[in-house]
């Protein structure tokens, strides 16, 4: 009898596809809609940004069902931090790229010290976005670890194009190995710290690091014969990352 696996369903494929929107208009553009990850239409909920900002807390955890907008809110929340990495002039961090998507959100009415939201905060500062339904869970565990390690690799590669003259060499060859994909299980387990700790060196800014379905992986390998493996795994990832006080 062939084993049932449970597989986390991500936004996207909680989503039906042949629904009609609910008054079958589409107020946003086609292009904010793919930037914020919605099907048919965008509620206005940018001053979450506000309220984020406002929070005191280092970590913030949302917990809600599959399908409540929580890749929506955290895809608006890197793309009003995320700053433009490249042809970075006497400090010109801004995104102006990205601004135009909420340039007619609530959040752009938004003022503190007499400068709007937008010209203060957003594209201003490094962002790191990870969405762990991307890892896949293959059938042993060395297998789910190559991918994981591919996963990282890819990460990396978004961030190839920035300069690194203040990192030391160590950290530099240190860099080059996360992007080869060529690296040990010791080491795959910082690499997303090691990642948090090089933006914020190169950059000087605190980071805003986003994890998006960060249980698929562990939903995923529940029924595999390597599920305690994976799960210590993992489970260091994140205290690594999480003991980290210096981004």
């Amino acid at each position: 009898m062939a084993e049932n696996k449970l597989k986390r369903l991500t936004e996207d494929e909680n989503q039906d596809s042949t629904a009609e929107p609910p008054n079958k208009k589409r107020k946003e553009s086609s292009d904010l809609l793919k930037k914020f990850n919605c099907q048919y239409f965008y509620i206005d909920k940018s001053l979450l940004i506000k309220k984020f900002l406002q929070d005191e807390s280092e970590i913030v955890c949302v917990t809600r069902p599959s399908g409540y907008g929580k890749t929506t809110n955290l895809k608006m929340l890197r793309y009003f931090f995320e700053m433009n990495y490249e042809n970075i002039k006497e400090n010109e961090f801004q995104n102006l790229q990205n601004k135009k998507y909420f340039e007619n959100l609530l959040i752009s009415k938004e003022k503190e010290d007499d400068q709007t939201y937008l010209d203060k905060y957003q594209g201003k500062y490094p962002v790191i976005y990870l969405d762990f339904s991307s890892v896949i869970i293959e059938e042993t565990y060395e297998a789910t670890i190559e991918n994981f390690k591919t996963f990282i690799s890819s990460l990396y590669e978004k961030y190839e194009n920035i300069n690194i003259e203040n990192l030391t060499k160590n950290k530099k060859k240190k860099r080059e190995k996360f992007q080869s994909g060529i690296f040990s299980i010791s080491e795959l387990k910082q690499s997303i710290s090691f990642l948090c700790l090089s933006l914020n060196k190169v950059f000087n800014k605190q980071i805003i690091l986003l994890i998006d379905n960060y249980d698929s992986p562990i939903l995923n390998t529940v029924n595999t014969s390597f599920y305690n493996e994976f799960f210590k795994f993992y489970k260091d990832v994140f205290l690594i990352i999480f003991k980290e006080d210096k981004y």
